[in-house]
């Protein structure tokens, strides 16, 4: 990471300012006469230091970055007009689909002192911005992990310096945060368990809060599985098992509704040595998704991943030991026969399905495929609809550059990106194919990777 980049926005915080407000906290516990407004919020700027940001030489995603300033501002005044289109405005320069920049970097600390002073209408959008900034559009990518930087090696390194940055910008405000998880609105707290769930380097910090919300009642749902995620990932990544008896006593009321969330948790934090009942839950609940996801889609269940529970389940059952993971995968090679014979085939949880069973298939024979995976395999080949349709190619991700015949299939693959040359890392995609007996190809999507014989 670029020290410059972050010295640049916080000039006057960071560890020093931790520092400082562990002083003035035990001047206090002593009695000495110290203001609490003489605590500085770490990692944050007070609006009425704009000014001092060179905000004409930052660029955001439109030009010079001259009117964030006012933006800011406009975040904390009571027109709701005036504070949407700042809102609009800021998701636009700041956040434009998904890319950051420089002026980007510079606004973390005003938005984390809207938090702090508890200035801002709305800190839940605070937090749902701050989350953006540091994940992007790619939580699921993230998962079942956590947040690793080591995961943008391949980026270009100004882009890599700047995600780092940010990155660190908004963990320097994480004792800021950390108090929202004691709000009285549940959404709040729960918005700050998701974005704080991306800052394993803090966990210690995090993690005492976390478990005071995580049995709160009462407690919405996707509040409620979104504290358990973020339990899992954090403890995960320090190492601490002590959530274990909680998870397993979740694990253990088949009338808790939440069960898979937990078990994903303890997943993360027992892994390698997952217990089967959390696997047992894990295919359950992916049965549940797939046998009618309309249905299921119908209720709010998780803040991660767009309410989509499936993108937590599948790679945490695709990154189980292999002689664990034979139950699942069974599992869904049953799911995928049937789905052929629904009346409106859910795609999407069709190649949720077809990733996890055959992710890690090696290239080559289908010799190298478990049991699992050829039964897997066969119920995809004999199946008409799926592999006819076109769409499982175009929802399986990272899928197709020119589909391949499926008749030709049968005698194996091999993985390819665009430029033809031979891959056997990354997730396996399947490429949609016409019907069985035929060998017209459906048209692709360009862009990644294609199944060949």
């Amino acid at each position: 990471m670029s020290e410059s980049l972050l010295a640049a926005v916080t000039p006057a915080h960071g560890s020093d300012a931790l520092e400082q407000a562990t002083l003035v906290r035990s001047l206090i516990a002593d009695g000495a006469d110290v203001s609490a407004r003489d605590v500085p919020s770490p990692g944050t700027r007070p609006l009425d230091e704009l000014d001092q940001v060179p905000w004409a030489e930052l660029r955001h995603a439109h030009g010079p970055a001259t009117d964030v300033p006012e933006q800011l501002r406009a975040l904390v005044r009571s027109e709701r007009e005036r504070r949407t289109q700042a809102w609009d405005r800021m998701w636009s320069n700041l956040y434009h689909r998904g890319s950051i920049y420089e002026a980007t970097l510079h606004a973390v600390p005003f938005l984390l002192h809207m938090l702090a002073e508890g200035t801002t209408p709305h800190p839940d959008r605070v937090l749902v911005y701050l989350r953006h900034l540091v994940v992007g559009e790619a939580e699921a990518e993230l998962l079942p992990d956590g947040y690793d930087e080591a995961g943008f090696a391949d980026w270009p390194q100004q882009d890599r310096e700047l995600e780092a940055a940010t990155h660190a910008a908004v963990a320097a405000g994480v004792p800021v945060i950390v108090p929202l998880l004691d709000h009285q609105d549940p959404g709040i707290a729960g918005e700050a368990a998701h974005l704080l769930a991306w800052f394993p380097g803090r966990a210690t910090d995090i993690l005492p809060a976390l478990r005071r919300l995580s049995v709160r009642s009462p407690l919405p749902r996707s509040d409620r599985t979104t504290v358990l995620m973020a339990i899992g990932l954090l403890a995960g990544a320090c190492g601490d098992r002590s959530d274990t008896a909680f998870l397993e006593r979740m694990l253990a009321d088949v009338d808790d509704p939440d069960r898979w969330a937990a078990a994903v948790a303890l997943s993360r934090i027992a892994t390698p040595d997952v217990p089967a009942a959390a696997i047992d839950v894990l295919v359950a609940e992916l049965g549940a998704i797939s046998a009618d996801p309309e249905e299921y889609e119908m209720e709010p269940r998780t803040g991660f991943c767009f309410n989509s529970p499936e993108q937590l389940i599948v790679p945490t059952l695709h990154r189980l030991p292999a002689a664990s993971r034979d139950a699942a995968l069974d599992a869904a090679g049953r799911a995928i026969a049937g789905i052929e014979n629904r009346d409106q085939v859910p795609w999407a949880e069709a190649a949720d399905l077809v990733v996890l069973a055959l992710g890690d298939a090696e290239p080559g024979s289908p010799d190298t495929l478990t049991p699992c995976q050829h039964a897997m395999r066969q119920a995809l080949l004999t199946g008409d609809r799926i592999w006819a349709s076109g769409q499982l190619g175009m929802r399986c991700p990272r899928s197709t550059g020119s589909p391949t015949p499926r008749t030709r299939w049968r005698n194996g693959w091999t993985v390819h990106d665009r430029g033809g040359r031979a891959s056997a890392g990354g997730r396996l995609s399947v490429a949609a194919a016409s019907v069985e007996g035929t060998d017209e190809m459906t048209a692709g999507i360009p862009g990644s990777s294609v199944l060949s014989p």
